[in-house]
């Protein structure tokens, strides 16, 4: 396929998938304990032993993929305009129907996705104080695998527009690898983990396995947000300062990428796995340059004595990357992150992202850099990370 524009960023949530999906495949003894969709008053929703998860085709602004509701969200009501939520209340849902996600794709411009999944069932969600889901390490590792081998087959039926990462579980480094290596012989892209779930953390050496696996099957391991935590209001207050909570929830949503950054490089993961690739999913990128230079000057002054085989920035630029929607950098941050380190995410179906208007914000955001750049930046670098086909590359993001 002759590629112009990739989102390396894109989501398939509980909402939208199969109501027996986990029930039906999930083993004897567990299918009490998996999620199921149940009728209610409030209308079909998604539960796991009797925790609300979210509503089906829920649209998920500021509670547990609750429905779509005019006029809370200027994005999601042009969103509606397209018909996304009524046919899902139809039974018609856009994001896991292969044909309908493809006319997503082509009402917004592009011509691949990389395929976020369910991660956030597996605990640290920013709900009900971040135990949003299943959170036990066998009921994981079942609920992941079910997922990625339905995911392995859904990207199966457009090899060439799909690109599914699978969810790998963090409560054991062992059985994550196999899940990746398993994921690899399925026919899948990558891995995600949940580092605010992980057994250990990510600078933990008892992840090289991880690392060693994505090196050697060239699947590279995403650490999409979840959202760092902050101060929420009192109870008797939650009312009175809502919006100012959600407004906190959504502009440090992308931050926890520092984090990630800086465990996997001091750690010294790069040195140990030199072809293990690592993306900061959903993380933006304004940050970086800031976070680049002070790793690099307190290596430089204090944290030599991790004795890495090179400069902090220099692993990064051989290793790392960062998913953005929505940012205008300059061509001098470009430059500092790297223009083969970036890759643009339209974030569809989700409420902060920027369908089905990617081709506007995409010149608006990037229309001043390079070509070459912006190729790169929303084509190229997630089309070779992710090992989409091109047949050409002569074109460039107008």
């Amino acid at each position: 396929m002759d590629y112009t524009t990739i989102s390396a960023d894109a989501h398939i949530d509980i909402p939208w998938l199969p109501a027996d999906l986990f029930v039906s495949n999930a083993p004897e003894r567990f299918k009490e304990h998996m999620p199921r969709v149940e009728e209610t008053e409030q209308g079909r929703v998604w539960k796991v032993d009797g925790q609300l998860l979210g509503w089906v085709a829920g649209a998920g602004l500021k509670e547990t993929w609750e429905p779509y509701v005019p006029g809370l969200s200027k994005h999601m009501d042009q969103m509606a305009e397209t018909g996304f939520f009524t046919d899902g209340d139809r039974g018609l849902f856009h994001p896991t129907t292969p044909e309908l996600r493809i006319g997503d794709q082509d009402l917004d411009g592009i011509q691949g996705e990389v395929i976020y999944g369910i991660l956030g069932l597996g605990g640290g969600f920013p709900v009900a104080g971040g135990q949003y889901g299943i959170t036990d390490a066998d009921r994981t590792v079942i609920l992941y695998d079910i997922y990625n081998e339905w995911l392995a087959d859904f990207c199966k039926t457009r090899p060439g527009r799909f690109a599914g990462l699978a969810c790998l579980t963090s409560h054991d480094p062992e059985v994550a690898a196999g899940q990746l290596r398993k994921a690899a012989d399925m026919g899948l892209r990558g891995g995600e983990l949940n580092v605010s779930q992980a057994a250990k953390p990510i600078y933990h050496e008892d992840w090289d396995t991880l690392w060693a696996a994505s090196d050697e099957y060239q699947m590279p391991v995403s650490f999409h947000t979840l959202g760092i935590t902050y101060r929420k209001p009192d109870p008797g207050d939650a009312k009175k300062f809502e919006w100012v909570d959600f407004g906190l929830t959504l502009t440090l949503f992308q931050l926890s990428g520092a984090e990630f950054l800086g465990s996997v490089i001091f750690g010294g993961a790069c040195d140990r796995s030199p072809g293990f690739k690592f993306i900061l999913g959903e993380c933006g990128i304004g940050w970086i340059p800031y976070m680049l230079y002070r790793m690099d000057e307190e290596y430089k002054e204090t944290l030599f004595h991790l004795n890495l085989s090179m400069d902090p920035s220099e692993l990064w630029h051989r290793q790392g990357f960062s998913t953005f929607q929505h940012e205008n950098p300059s061509a001098e941050t470009v430059q500092k992150i790297g223009e083969d380190n970036i890759m643009w995410g339209s974030d569809y179906p989700h409420h902060d992202g920027v369908w089905p208007n990617s081709q506007k914000v995409i010149q608006d955001d990037l229309g001043h850099l390079a070509p070459s750049a912006r190729r790169k930046i929303t084509c190229d670098n997630a089309a070779r990370l992710y090992r989409f086909e091109q047949t050409s590359t002569s074109h460039s993001t107008q």
